[in-house]
């Protein structure tokens, strides 16, 4: 009875010494397992709005608009009403720098979403079947993820009658740390939110997005 004792003892401590001890390593990769595990449960708090792509789909609503105004103005044009040439030709100026504005924002590289890189704006062609709505919900919860290369200067909401509404947009990190922008406001309801951005490319520009406000 004396000599199993002894055996089976023996044999647990050598059982106990072949276990490798856990290295300062492998608790620092359990610690940066844990924080990314806390990352991605942080950020599906939070609703992502891809800054290139909310951008680009209100140029593209906003090209489709002044074309359409272009052409009834050139309609009455070529029935004698010269009044209209000015605000055709600044029309056209305004179309051409749309046009110039969106080709940038393709060039930039995408920002990061929750479940990785934001997909790239997608055109909005003439057709009827584009599908194209550039209208985008706001809450408390938003981040306008800009990334690195997008400037924003100044952002301001009107509702639906055209007047200003007490909205606030503040420069934050996102919890992927990205440049973003988040809102601070009771805004209900739809308007238009107007961003103004800098760029190389066409200097200051306003893109206006129709938004509803949760």
């Amino acid at each position: 009875m004396m000599l199993s004792t002894l055996f089976l003892s023996a044999f647990m401590m050598l059982s106990c010494s072949n276990q490798e001890p856990i290295s300062q390593q492998d608790v620092t990769s359990q610690d940066a397992l844990a924080a990314m595990a806390t990352k991605k449960m942080v950020t599906q708090n939070y609703d992502y709005l891809n800054g290139i792509e909310l951008y680009y789909s209100g140029a593209e609503a906003e090209i489709k608009r002044l074309k359409l105004e272009k052409t009834k103005l050139v309609a009455e044009l070529e029935n004698g009403n010269k009044k209209v040439l000015e605000r055709i030709e600044t029309i056209q100026v305004q179309i051409e720098k749309l046009v110039r504005f969106n080709a940038y924002l393709i060039s930039k590289k995408p920002v990061l979403g929750p479940g990785g890189p934001l997909p790239p704006p997608q055109p909005c062609f003439d057709s009827k079947e584009s599908n194209c709505n550039p209208k985008r919900k706001l809450s408390s919860k938003t981040f306008i993820v800009l990334g690195k290369e997008l400037s924003v200067s100044n952002v301001i909401i009107k509702n639906m009658k055209n007047q200003l509404v007490d909205a606030k947009f503040q420069h934050v990190e996102d919890p992927l740390n990205q440049n973003a922008l988040q809102l601070t406001s009771d805004f209900k309801g739809e308007g238009t939110m107007y961003t103004t951005l800098k760029t190389d490319v066409v200097g200051e520009i306003t893109i206006p997005t129709p938004v509803v406000g949760l």
